[in-house]
């Protein structure tokens, strides 16, 4: 196998018209300091796939993207959903609803993940 696929780098690539806008999209979790909206990428792993003949014919890379804000930033979540599946990413799941956060942080999380094939 060639170049090993890089999930955040390719995710950050599919979110550059969030971050482009001003809205800061870092790799790794809740920066306090960072008091506008912001977005995380947090790599949540890989499986092997699609095997043939006992070999994976490639990986699938799984990321989180969550939105951290003082506002509930769900058409910014729909974005974000949407750049990623037009961009290969398979949509996973999201956390439950956080409409009343206990410290004024709404989280919106949500899983996609990639498939890779292997080059030869």
């Amino acid at each position: 196998m060639g170049k090993s696929p890089d999930i955040i780098k390719d995710t950050s690539e599919t979110l550059k018209p969030v971050s482009g806008r001003g809205i800061t999209v870092m790799q790794g979790w809740y920066d306090k300091n960072i008091k506008a909206c912001h977005v995380t990428l947090w790599d949540l792993g890989e499986t092997d796939d699609n095997f043939s003949d006992d070999d994976a014919e490639g990986v699938t890379l799984s990321v989180q993207v969550t939105i951290f804000s003082q506002e509930d930033e769900v058409e910014l979540a729909r974005e974000i959903k949407s750049l990623m599946k037009a961009d290969g990413f398979s949509f996973e799941g999201r956390n439950g609803d956080d409409s009343e956060p206990e410290d004024g942080i709404y989280m919106k999380a949500q899983r996609f993940s990639k498939f890779y094939e292997s080059e030869e």
